[in-house]
Protein backbone atom coordinates (compact mmCIF):
# COMPACT_ATOMS: atom_id res chain seq x y z
CA UNK A 1 0.00 0.00 0.00
CA UNK A 2 0.90 3.59 -1.31
CA UNK A 3 1.88 5.22 2.16
CA UNK A 4 1.86 9.36 2.23
CA UNK A 5 5.04 11.10 3.93
CA UNK A 6 4.18 14.54 5.43
CA UNK A 7 6.74 17.12 5.90
CA UNK A 8 6.63 16.68 9.43
CA UNK A 9 7.44 12.85 9.51
CA UNK A 10 10.24 13.36 6.92
CA UNK A 11 13.09 13.42 8.97
CA UNK A 12 12.10 10.06 10.47
CA UNK A 13 12.26 8.79 7.52
CA UNK A 14 14.86 6.50 5.94
CA UNK A 15 17.50 8.47 4.10
CA UNK A 16 18.06 8.65 0.54
CA UNK A 17 21.64 9.58 -0.90
CA UNK A 18 21.07 10.57 -4.68
CA UNK A 19 24.75 11.21 -6.06
CA UNK A 20 24.69 12.14 -9.78
CA UNK A 21 24.43 15.27 -12.73
CA UNK A 22 22.86 18.37 -12.57
CA UNK A 23 22.06 20.18 -16.01
CA UNK A 24 20.49 23.12 -17.32
CA UNK A 25 18.10 22.37 -20.06
CA UNK A 26 17.89 24.72 -22.66
CA UNK A 27 15.09 23.32 -25.40
CA UNK A 28 13.68 24.02 -28.23
CA UNK A 29 10.16 22.55 -28.87
CA UNK A 30 9.78 21.80 -32.22
CA UNK A 31 7.07 20.01 -34.84
CA UNK A 32 9.27 16.96 -35.65
CA UNK A 33 12.78 15.94 -34.11
CA UNK A 34 15.71 17.01 -37.02
CA UNK A 35 16.68 14.94 -39.61
CA UNK A 36 20.53 14.96 -40.35
CA UNK A 37 21.39 17.94 -41.94
CA UNK A 38 17.92 19.69 -41.34
CA UNK A 39 17.13 22.93 -40.08
CA UNK A 40 13.97 23.94 -38.30
CA UNK A 41 13.43 27.85 -38.24
CA UNK A 42 10.76 28.00 -36.32
CA UNK A 43 11.46 26.50 -32.98
CA UNK A 44 10.26 27.64 -29.60
CA UNK A 45 13.05 28.46 -26.89
CA UNK A 46 12.36 28.10 -23.22
CA UNK A 47 15.40 27.34 -20.16
CA UNK A 48 14.93 24.83 -17.93
CA UNK A 49 16.43 22.46 -14.97
CA UNK A 50 17.34 18.75 -15.41
CA UNK A 51 20.80 16.71 -14.97
CA UNK A 52 19.47 12.64 -14.75
CA UNK A 53 20.56 13.05 -10.56
CA UNK A 54 19.23 16.32 -10.04
CA UNK A 55 15.63 14.69 -11.51
CA UNK A 56 15.80 11.98 -9.44
CA UNK A 57 16.99 13.63 -6.67
CA UNK A 58 13.65 15.77 -6.94
CA UNK A 59 11.20 13.54 -7.77
CA UNK A 60 12.57 11.50 -4.44
CA UNK A 61 12.02 14.61 -1.98
CA UNK A 62 9.01 15.30 -3.65
CA UNK A 63 7.27 12.17 -3.14
CA UNK A 64 8.29 12.32 0.94
CA UNK A 65 11.68 10.87 0.79
CA UNK A 66 14.55 12.18 3.19
CA UNK A 67 16.90 13.08 0.43
CA UNK A 68 20.72 14.26 0.38
CA UNK A 69 22.30 15.14 -3.41
CA UNK A 70 25.93 14.73 -4.00
CA UNK A 71 26.51 16.78 -7.29
CA UNK A 72 29.03 19.80 -8.54
CA UNK A 73 27.61 22.50 -10.34
CA UNK A 74 29.85 25.76 -11.61
CA UNK A 75 30.67 29.15 -10.79
CA UNK A 76 28.25 30.20 -12.94
CA UNK A 77 25.22 32.11 -12.83
CA UNK A 78 22.78 29.18 -12.87
CA UNK A 79 24.25 27.27 -9.60
CA UNK A 80 22.34 29.51 -6.63
CA UNK A 81 19.35 29.17 -8.68
CA UNK A 82 19.44 25.50 -9.01
CA UNK A 83 20.30 25.11 -5.29
CA UNK A 84 17.84 27.20 -4.51
CA UNK A 85 15.15 24.66 -6.65
CA UNK A 86 16.35 22.01 -4.30
CA UNK A 87 16.10 23.61 -0.72
CA UNK A 88 12.59 24.19 -1.86
CA UNK A 89 12.13 20.52 -3.14
CA UNK A 90 13.19 19.85 0.74
CA UNK A 91 16.51 18.46 -0.71
CA UNK A 92 19.70 18.38 1.67
CA UNK A 93 22.44 20.45 -0.43
CA UNK A 94 25.34 20.08 2.26
CA UNK A 95 27.10 17.80 -0.23
CA UNK A 96 26.53 20.00 -3.21
CA UNK A 97 30.20 20.91 -4.59
CA UNK A 98 30.53 24.57 -6.77
CA UNK A 99 33.97 23.57 -8.92
CA UNK A 100 35.51 27.52 -9.81
CA UNK A 101 36.47 28.24 -13.66
CA UNK A 102 34.02 25.64 -14.52
CA UNK A 103 30.37 26.05 -15.69
CA UNK A 104 27.51 24.23 -14.74
CA UNK A 105 26.27 21.10 -16.99
CA UNK A 106 24.29 21.92 -20.40
CA UNK A 107 21.31 19.78 -21.58
CA UNK A 108 20.82 21.01 -25.45
CA UNK A 109 16.97 19.40 -25.49
CA UNK A 110 14.43 19.20 -28.69
CA UNK A 111 11.09 18.19 -28.13
CA UNK A 112 8.70 17.02 -30.91
CA UNK A 113 4.70 17.89 -30.67
CA UNK A 114 4.39 14.12 -29.92
CA UNK A 115 6.38 14.65 -26.94
CA UNK A 116 9.22 12.86 -28.13
CA UNK A 117 12.74 13.94 -27.27
CA UNK A 118 16.24 14.02 -28.37
CA UNK A 119 19.14 15.62 -26.33
CA UNK A 120 23.24 16.33 -26.40
CA UNK A 121 24.94 16.93 -22.69
CA UNK A 122 28.11 19.51 -22.24
CA UNK A 123 28.66 18.35 -19.03
CA UNK A 124 31.17 20.96 -17.64
CA UNK A 125 31.09 20.31 -13.82
CA UNK A 126 29.31 17.02 -13.85
CA UNK A 127 32.75 15.57 -14.92
CA UNK A 128 34.64 16.67 -11.32
CA UNK A 129 32.74 14.40 -9.29
CA UNK A 130 36.04 11.98 -8.75
CA UNK A 131 39.36 11.47 -7.52
CA UNK A 132 39.24 13.68 -3.73
CA UNK A 133 36.05 14.92 -4.20
CA UNK A 134 34.65 11.11 -4.33
CA UNK A 135 36.24 10.76 -0.78
CA UNK A 136 34.69 13.37 1.16
CA UNK A 137 31.58 12.14 0.40
CA UNK A 138 31.69 8.69 1.99
CA UNK A 139 30.58 9.10 5.69
CA UNK A 140 27.55 10.17 4.27
CA UNK A 141 26.54 7.26 1.90
CA UNK A 142 27.50 4.69 4.50
CA UNK A 143 24.87 6.83 7.00
CA UNK A 144 22.35 6.32 4.64
CA UNK A 145 19.55 3.60 3.22
CA UNK A 146 19.98 3.88 -0.08
CA UNK A 147 22.28 5.19 -2.47
CA UNK A 148 20.52 6.45 -5.77
CA UNK A 149 23.19 6.29 -9.04
CA UNK A 150 22.52 7.22 -12.84
CA UNK A 151 25.52 6.98 -15.25
CA UNK A 152 25.69 11.11 -16.00
CA UNK A 153 28.98 11.62 -13.57
CA UNK A 154 32.13 9.79 -14.35
CA UNK A 155 31.64 6.17 -14.78
CA UNK A 156 34.59 5.32 -12.58
CA UNK A 157 33.25 7.18 -10.14
CA UNK A 158 30.26 5.06 -9.90
CA UNK A 159 32.18 2.24 -10.15
CA UNK A 160 33.85 3.45 -7.18
CA UNK A 161 30.48 4.25 -4.94
CA UNK A 162 28.43 0.92 -5.82
CA UNK A 163 31.87 -1.05 -4.22
CA UNK A 164 31.98 1.02 -1.37
CA UNK A 165 28.28 1.34 -0.72
CA UNK A 166 27.91 -2.30 -1.15
CA UNK A 167 30.72 -3.14 1.46
CA UNK A 168 28.85 -0.34 4.40
CA UNK A 169 25.52 -2.51 3.32
CA UNK A 170 23.92 0.53 2.12
CA UNK A 171 21.32 -0.52 -0.60
CA UNK A 172 22.42 0.82 -4.25
CA UNK A 173 19.62 1.26 -6.83
CA UNK A 174 21.28 1.94 -10.13
CA UNK A 175 19.38 3.59 -13.16
CA UNK A 176 22.51 2.97 -15.75
CA UNK A 177 21.61 6.03 -18.09
CA UNK A 178 22.94 7.34 -19.89
CA UNK A 179 23.26 3.44 -21.10
CA UNK A 180 26.90 2.09 -21.11
CA UNK A 181 27.87 -1.32 -20.33
CA UNK A 182 28.30 -2.53 -17.25
CA UNK A 183 30.99 -5.61 -15.86
CA UNK A 184 28.80 -8.32 -14.07
CA UNK A 185 30.76 -8.22 -10.74
CA UNK A 186 29.36 -4.31 -10.11
CA UNK A 187 25.58 -5.46 -11.44
CA UNK A 188 25.33 -8.30 -8.79
CA UNK A 189 26.38 -5.81 -6.18
CA UNK A 190 23.46 -3.62 -7.21
CA UNK A 191 20.24 -4.61 -5.40
CA UNK A 192 17.36 -2.63 -7.55
CA UNK A 193 18.29 -2.13 -11.26
CA UNK A 194 15.69 0.19 -12.92
CA UNK A 195 16.23 0.49 -17.05
CA UNK A 196 14.68 0.95 -20.17
CA UNK A 197 14.82 -1.24 -23.42
CA UNK A 198 17.75 0.74 -24.89
CA UNK A 199 19.82 0.06 -21.59
CA UNK A 200 18.67 -3.17 -21.31
CA UNK A 201 20.21 -4.34 -25.13
CA UNK A 202 23.02 -2.58 -23.83
CA UNK A 203 23.65 -4.36 -20.95
CA UNK A 204 23.04 -7.51 -22.58
CA UNK A 205 24.98 -6.63 -25.30
CA UNK A 206 22.54 -8.30 -27.82
CA UNK A 207 19.60 -7.42 -29.51
CA UNK A 208 16.15 -8.05 -27.35
CA UNK A 209 12.77 -8.73 -28.15
CA UNK A 210 10.23 -6.50 -26.31
CA UNK A 211 7.31 -8.89 -26.72
CA UNK A 212 8.16 -11.00 -23.78
CA UNK A 213 9.42 -8.48 -21.47
CA UNK A 214 9.52 -10.53 -18.60
CA UNK A 215 11.64 -12.57 -19.85
CA UNK A 216 14.06 -9.99 -20.61
CA UNK A 217 13.57 -8.86 -16.87
CA UNK A 218 14.51 -12.64 -15.42
CA UNK A 219 17.40 -13.05 -17.32
CA UNK A 220 18.51 -9.48 -16.56
CA UNK A 221 18.18 -11.08 -13.00
CA UNK A 222 20.80 -13.38 -12.95
CA UNK A 223 23.18 -10.44 -12.98
CA UNK A 224 21.34 -8.14 -10.23
CA UNK A 225 21.29 -8.28 -6.42
CA UNK A 226 17.23 -8.62 -5.85
CA UNK A 227 15.22 -6.50 -8.09
CA UNK A 228 15.06 -5.78 -11.90
CA UNK A 229 12.49 -2.57 -13.03
CA UNK A 230 12.16 -2.81 -16.98
CA UNK A 231 10.16 0.40 -18.30
CA UNK A 232 8.48 0.34 -21.34
CA UNK A 233 7.68 3.39 -21.84
CA UNK A 234 3.73 4.00 -23.41
CA UNK A 235 3.36 -0.27 -22.15
CA UNK A 236 4.05 0.54 -18.62
CA UNK A 237 7.30 -2.00 -16.56
CA UNK A 238 7.93 -5.00 -15.53
CA UNK A 239 9.04 -5.77 -12.27
CA UNK A 240 11.16 -9.04 -11.79
CA UNK A 241 12.67 -10.40 -8.64
CA UNK A 242 13.34 -14.00 -6.72
CA UNK A 243 9.31 -13.70 -5.21
CA UNK A 244 7.64 -11.65 -7.99
CA UNK A 245 7.19 -11.31 -11.37
CA UNK A 246 4.34 -8.69 -12.59
CA UNK A 247 3.83 -6.07 -15.63
CA UNK A 248 2.72 -2.95 -14.78
CA UNK A 249 0.56 -1.14 -17.33
CA UNK A 250 0.97 2.61 -17.87
CA UNK A 251 -1.82 5.06 -17.26
CA UNK A 252 -2.97 6.54 -20.67
CA UNK A 253 -2.37 11.05 -20.61
CA UNK A 254 -2.12 13.41 -22.92
CA UNK A 255 1.66 13.52 -23.35
CA UNK A 256 3.11 17.09 -23.48
CA UNK A 257 6.94 16.48 -23.03
CA UNK A 258 8.54 13.10 -21.84
CA UNK A 259 11.50 14.41 -20.78
CA UNK A 260 12.76 13.36 -17.27
CA UNK A 261 10.02 10.89 -16.85
CA UNK A 262 12.70 7.71 -16.40
CA UNK A 263 13.99 10.35 -14.02
CA UNK A 264 10.47 10.81 -12.28
CA UNK A 265 9.77 7.10 -12.06
CA UNK A 266 12.77 6.77 -10.50
CA UNK A 267 12.82 8.97 -7.72
CA UNK A 268 9.08 8.50 -6.55
CA UNK A 269 9.73 4.51 -6.67
CA UNK A 270 13.09 4.80 -4.61
CA UNK A 271 10.96 7.46 -1.60
CA UNK A 272 8.58 4.75 -1.15
CA UNK A 273 10.83 1.76 -1.43
CA UNK A 274 12.78 2.50 1.36
CA UNK A 275 9.96 3.08 3.66
CA UNK A 276 8.90 -0.41 2.79
CA UNK A 277 6.06 -0.15 0.34
CA UNK A 278 5.36 -3.08 -1.29
CA UNK A 279 7.41 -3.42 -4.67
CA UNK A 280 4.47 -3.42 -6.80
CA UNK A 281 3.10 -0.44 -4.95
CA UNK A 282 6.41 1.27 -5.12
CA UNK A 283 6.18 0.56 -9.15
CA UNK A 284 2.28 1.79 -9.19
CA UNK A 285 2.94 4.56 -7.61
CA UNK A 286 6.08 5.57 -9.88
CA UNK A 287 4.13 4.80 -13.01
CA UNK A 288 1.28 7.81 -11.65
CA UNK A 289 4.08 10.15 -10.97
CA UNK A 290 5.93 9.58 -14.49
CA UNK A 291 2.34 9.76 -16.28
CA UNK A 292 2.00 13.30 -14.85
CA UNK A 293 5.13 14.29 -14.86
CA UNK A 294 4.35 13.79 -19.47
CA UNK A 295 1.84 16.19 -18.96
CA UNK A 296 3.80 19.23 -18.11
CA UNK A 297 6.73 20.31 -19.79
CA UNK A 298 10.50 20.20 -18.51
CA UNK A 299 12.37 18.33 -16.37
CA UNK A 300 12.00 19.51 -12.71
CA UNK A 301 9.29 21.63 -13.39
CA UNK A 302 6.98 18.63 -14.34
CA UNK A 303 7.45 16.88 -11.49
CA UNK A 304 4.66 15.98 -9.31
CA UNK A 305 4.22 16.30 -5.80
CA UNK A 306 3.19 13.03 -3.33
CA UNK A 307 -0.52 14.93 -2.64
CA UNK A 308 -0.72 14.91 -6.75
CA UNK A 309 0.46 11.60 -7.28
CA UNK A 310 -1.90 9.97 -4.89
CA UNK A 311 -4.98 12.18 -6.10
CA UNK A 312 -4.13 11.02 -9.35
CA UNK A 313 -4.15 7.15 -8.50
CA UNK A 314 -7.09 7.84 -6.38
CA UNK A 315 -9.28 9.28 -9.57
CA UNK A 316 -7.00 6.86 -12.02
CA UNK A 317 -6.85 2.62 -11.78
CA UNK A 318 -4.55 0.78 -13.94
Amino acid sequence: MVIYISNDEMEKCKKIVVVGSTNVDLIARVSHLPEPGETIGDAEYCLSYGGKGANQAIAAARSGGHVSFISCLGDDAYADTLITSFVDSGIDVDYIQKCVRHSTGIAFIFVAENGENCIAVAPGANNLLRGERMDTILPVIKEADALVLQLEIPYESVISLIEYAHTVDTKIILNPAPAKQIPSYILEKVDILILNETEAMLIAGQSLDFSEPIGIARSLLRRVGQVVILTLGAKGSVIVSDEMEKQIPSYVVNTVDTTGAGDTFCGAFVAQWVEGVDLQDCVQFATAAAALSVTRIGAQVSIPYQKEVIEFMRNRIL
